[in-house]
């Protein structure tokens, strides 16, 4: 298994898309596969990441924002809103704070998102809440993740959740664990993965990916 921890999403996204291409196996004409990463970043990003301002489409980071919060059409046609069922049957996170209120150091404080039986499964698929060492500490299990368009954009709903729990506890939002099974990226997207690689650690604090020398 792979194990990434970063101090700033946009330098877990560019390792996590580094990684996929070099140790990833091809699956078949369209994809590159790495299977079980574990990927960790804060749960509250700096309000400005550099390389997320510079490559992250706001489209889908909108498209995604619908997703996970609401039930309105998006550009993505589907909705994770509907099928987010908490500890309590809520979809709000109200039933995930209600309970850690209750009882700080329960492991009972999930979120599941399950398919609608048409054959259609979510990403994302469990998210849990966990409150260690004073902050909320939230890890997730994703079937899949497209590391290159589809990651950041996640990752900043999965943020804004963990936020949101920590804010209804009074608490400071830990780290954002992932544990993808299928980290892929798409052979089409080769040519602006190569432009993304080359140029997209201009933007890091150190100038470089955690893999280069």
């Amino acid at each position: 298994m792979s194990q990434l921890s970063f101090e700033s999403l946009g330098e877990a996204w560019i390792n996590l898309v580094h990684l996929t291409l070099q140790a990833g196996a091809r699956v078949n004409d369209e994809t590159q596969e790495l299977l079980g990463v574990q990927v960790t970043y804060p749960a509250s990003p700096s309000k400005s990441d550099p390389l997320l301002d510079q490559f992250g489409d706001q489209r889908m980071i909108a498209d995604m924002e619908k997703v996970f919060f609401s039930e309105a059409p998006n550009g993505l046609g589907h909705s994770y809103a509907g099928l987010m069922r908490g500890p309590g049957g809520r979809n709000d996170l109200q039933d995930v704070i209600s309970l850690l209120r209750a009882d700080r150091t329960s492991k009972r404080a999930v979120v599941t998102l399950c398919g609608t039986g048409n054959g259609k499964v979510p990403c994302i698929n469990a998210v849990q809440f966990l409150v260690r060492d004073g902050s909320v500490q939230t890890i997730y299990f994703a079937r899949g993740q497209d590391a290159y368009q589809k990651f950041y954009a996640d990752a900043l709903c999965l943020a804004k959740m963990a936020q949101r729990v920590a804010e209804g506890l009074g608490l400071p939002a830990g780290t954002v664990s992932g544990f993808i099974s299928s980290c892929h990226i798409y052979h089409r997207d080769r040519p602006a993965i190569d432009r993304f690689l080359a140029e997209g650690p201009r933007f890091l604090r150190n100038g470089k990916q955690n893999g280069d020398r």
